[in-house]
């Protein structure tokens, strides 16, 4: 029951699932919204709990791509443990724009006034707003899952100022335009403290053209396969960058002493251990790794 002004009174019926309601039951409410839109009355009930943050055995390092985002398990002892890739909606939400740009070149002029044709357009920006949100949820309920699984400590991508310092071609800043990055993120760090994980963030900057063995600046080898031609290390892109992050983790905070975090960085001269051993078979398990482990959503 919600009392307004002038005492009317408003009964009103909570829509959620029961898995919702069990997930909060425990949680102490502190806020209660009210909005009016002109059709109806929405109300926004938010919760808050105190956490604990546990102890951490694993790190995860994850990288985000705009098609898909990387995810590598390492061990304090630099052993890859875990590797797992999903498919991000990217092509789907680039097929609405496309299909809001035919619109508007086919009605370069009338297309802002006709109720018709703003309703289709507004019709295919609902579409990806909510493609976008719904993926953001579900990976960051699936990555903090695994993470609670290895209890690890979570190292994202410092992505802040990633629109300020884009100086690419135009194709590029259009994907940079639809892709989500920042509700991803807001999810991944959201559903990780929710249940107690720790996360961090680390300067992105050169960890997919690094190598991680020497340091050297890799060069393109075809379907995002990178090479080092100084050592002739081998490794596909997304992996690369996960393994750089996770050294880049790896140094910064073992430097700092992070209470409860004692990481060892790799040596100069070695990969990690899911990477060692004979280059082309090493390469070729994680292909395999990866395709097995590869988890669409769309």
């Amino acid at each position: 029951m919600l009392k307004l002004h002038n005492n009317h009174e408003v009964r009103l019926k909570l829509l959620t699932s029961r898995e919702v309601v069990e997930k909060f039951k425990e949680w102490s409410n502190y806020e209660l919204v009210v909005k009016y839109d002109g059709n109806g009355l929405w109300v926004s009930i938010y919760f808050k709990r105190i956490i604990k943050s546990a102890k951490p055995k694993t790190v995860m390092a994850i990288d985000l791509n705009f098609d898909n985002i990387t995810i590598a398990v390492f061990t304090m002892d630099d052993r890859l443990v875990k590797l797992k890739r999903f498919r991000t909606p990217l092509r789907k939400i680039l097929t609405h724009r496309i299909w809001i740009e035919r619109i508007q070149k086919r009605y370069p002029r009338s297309w802002r006034f006709i109720k018709g044709i703003k309703r289709a357009i507004k019709k295919h920006c609902e579409r990806v707003k909510n493609i976008s949100w719904d993926y953001s949820h579900k990976v960051g309920n699936l990555i903090a899952e695994l993470a609670l699984r290895y209890r690890s400590l979570v190292v994202l991508e410092n992505l802040d100022k990633l629109r300020d310092n884009a100086k690419k071609s135009r194709r590029f800043k259009k994907k940079l335009a639809l892709w989500f990055y920042r509700r991803i993120r807001f999810s991944i760090n959201y559903e990780a403290k929710e249940r107690g994980l720790i996360v961090v963030k680390v300067n992105p900057r050169g960890t997919s053209s690094r190598c991680p063995r020497c340091g050297s600046r890799l060069a393109g080898g075809g379907h995002r396969v990178m090479k080092c031609n100084k050592c002739g290390f081998i490794g596909d892109r997304d992996v690369v960058a996960t393994v750089n992050l996770y050294m880049r983790f790896s140094s910064k905070y073992s430097r700092c002493g992070e209470p409860g975090v004692s990481l060892n960085a790799l040596k100069p001269d070695e990969a990690p251990s899911g990477m060692q051993g004979n280059k082309d078979e090493a390469m070729k398990s994680n292909h395999i790794n990866l395709h097995e482990s590869r988890t669409p959503l769309f």
